[in-house]
């Protein structure tokens, strides 16, 4: 169950030595490099690695969380930042207190390996992809699928 929350919280990704791409700054271009469908390789939250099955399909502007071979409904708008590399996404309105909603992340993105760091309560952008304990963080590693 926890994962699924973090699986609603946030996403992506770990680079891949010697398939990096250089930061153009280009929306377009980060944008054109989430396309796909990316499979989990790893998540981490608090400090607590989690485990699951678990893609996400990004078409646009937006991806579907695809869980335990069930894809969901809605799709969670994403904004990219390439210039800092930072992405926004909105999942649902939370309650205060809670997790989720309106998220702040950092992103690398090579031709296979997508990493995302999630601050899961939205109020800052994480400056490092870590997830130690209590730091209220997510990191989504994930590789393109075929």
């Amino acid at each position: 169950m926890r994962f699924l929350y973090v699986a609603l919280a946030g996403v992506l990704l770990a680079g891949l030595s010697g398939c990096t791409r250089p930061l153009s700054g280009d929306a377009t271009d980060d944008q054109a490099s989430w396309q796909g469908t990316w499979k989990l390789i790893s998540v981490t939250e608090n400090g607590e690695l989690q485990s699951g099955d678990m893609q996400w399909i990004v078409d646009g502007d937006h991806y579907n969380i695809v869980l335990n071979q069930q894809r969901g409904n809605d799709p969670y708008n994403i904004t990219l930042d390439p210039s800092r590399n930072r992405v926004d996404v909105f999942h649902h309105d939370t309650p205060p207190g809670t997790y989720g909603g309106k998220l702040k992340g950092i992103y690398k993105v090579t031709a296979d390996h997508l990493t995302v760091c999630y601050d899961l309560t939205g109020a800052s952008y994480p400056t490092a992809f870590d997830a130690g304990p209590g730091s209220r963080r997510a990191v989504f590693e994930f590789q393109r699928g075929q």
